[in-house]
């Protein structure tokens, strides 16, 4: 069987799988963020907007964590603060640098799309029960290495 996996099941490979599955979920964060009433939000401010969710962040720090040069950083950063998403502001301790925080339209992206992800895992746990989709978060989180030190698992 030319489709077949390793293990005998058929179907699409798992990285058509993962792809497949990111199309609608983010087509619903940006259903949602519309809803909201902001129609000039860009894919890519979302790592960032989520970067910048629990504390503001220098441009050094921020390029690290999303794991890019300052200067791809600073070129989306440059768009975001020209659409009002987030704002350089003085850095309490370095008179010369600058830290990043969301303003409140950043803010109420974050928050239109933390609910809407809610929203989707709610109907999956009712559509497939707690153990599916919990068992669904484990291999993600794994998958992703986020949380608890682990490691991607390629």
């Amino acid at each position: 069987m030319a489709n077949s996996t390793p293990q005998g099941t058929i179907g699409p490979d798992f990285a058509l799988l993962v792809v497949g599955a990111s199309r609608p979920v983010a087509d619903r964060l940006d259903a949602a963020v519309r809803r909201a009433g902001i129609d000039d939000m860009r894919s890519s401010f979302g790592f960032v907007i989520r970067a910048l969710a629990d504390s503001p962040q220098g441009l050094t720090e921020l390029a690290e964590r999303l794991g890019v040069t300052k200067q791809a950083a600073i070129k989306v950063i440059d768009e975001m603060e020209a659409r009002g998403f987030l704002a350089r502001e003085p850095h309490p301790a370095d008179r010369r640098a600058k830290i990043l925080a969301l303003t409140d339209k950043g803010r109420r992206v974050r928050e239109a799309a933390l609910a809407e992800s809610r929203r989707m895992e709610r109907e999956l746990r009712c559509a497939l029960g707690d153990a599916d989709v919990d068992a669904l978060r484990r291999v993600l989180v794994r998958f992703s290495g986020e949380g608890d030190g682990a490691r991607p698992v390629w």
